[in-house]
């Protein structure tokens, strides 16, 4: 999951609340209580839930190099007022939005020459609307309408290969109708017969777009799926 501006507010919100509560052991800021420090008063579960809540977030935004002792040092500012921070909240959100831009456009050229790729492979064919995938075992029963409920095992993963979703995984087939997932999904398997299964590459614009689907797909995120269509159901 990558920072978005909800992030940054959620950030500056913490820094906001534990600014205008009590610091009683500010004397002693500089070297924070470590994780075995007991919470023994219910202001010191809510003090360790904020620090939790904010390391939750930092973690989640998952950009490499984040330096912990600079994102301790910005909480403990914060709480001293404006005056103390080294660059003020609107000068750092954007840097952030600066930095998330360049991510962005970093993940959309990589996605793009992906896809790229693996149209130019023969093993792989590409539809008008932009799919790549590949047949990994045919199948021999009918094909779905856009209208159909369908019965399928499924992975899906990121480009870089991490898994977000698996029926496989869960130790059970998914059900649902065709018009109410993806478009991606819902051109792909029209495309299949039962008992096929295919290995999917889909283009965020027939996926989950510019919103991604928090917290494990991001923005813009091509995603790969092994699908294997089980049947096609009945309408009940």
């Amino acid at each position: 999951m990558k920072i978005t501006m909800k992030k940054i507010a959620f950030f500056a919100g913490i820094l906001v609340l534990m600014g205008s509560a009590a610091c009683a052991q500010k004397s002693d800021k500089k070297n924070p209580q470590g994780a075995d420090a007991e919470l023994a008063t219910e202001m010191d579960s809510i003090s360790y839930i904020f620090g939790a809540s904010l390391g939750q977030n930092v973690q989640q935004a998952n950009i490499e190099g984040v330096d912990a002792d600079r994102v301790m040092q910005g909480f403990i500012d914060a709480t001293d007022g404006d005056d103390s921070m080294m660059i003020s909240m609107e000068d750092g959100n954007n840097v952030v939005r600066a930095f998330m831009m360049k991510e962005q456009a970093k993940k959309t050229e990589k996605s793009k020459k992906y896809l790229e790729d693996l149209a130019g492979d023969p093993a792989y064919t590409q539809t008008e609307s932009g799919i790549v995938y590949k047949v990994l075992e045919e199948g021999s029963g009918a094909k779905p309408e856009a209208t159909d409920k369908v019965r399928v095992n499924y992975e899906g993963k990121t480009i870089d290969g991490t898994v977000f979703d698996s029926s496989y995984e869960r130790g059970e087939p998914a059900e649902f109708p065709l018009n109410r997932v993806i478009p991606g999904w819902t051109e792909m398997l029209q495309l299949m017969e039962v008992g096929t299964t295919v290995e999917a590459v889909i283009p965020s614009n027939l996926a989950y777009g510019e919103r991604g689907s928090p917290p494990k797909i991001g923005p813009n995120e091509t995603l790969i799926f092994k699908i294997e269509l089980i049947d096609i159901l009945e309408e009940e």
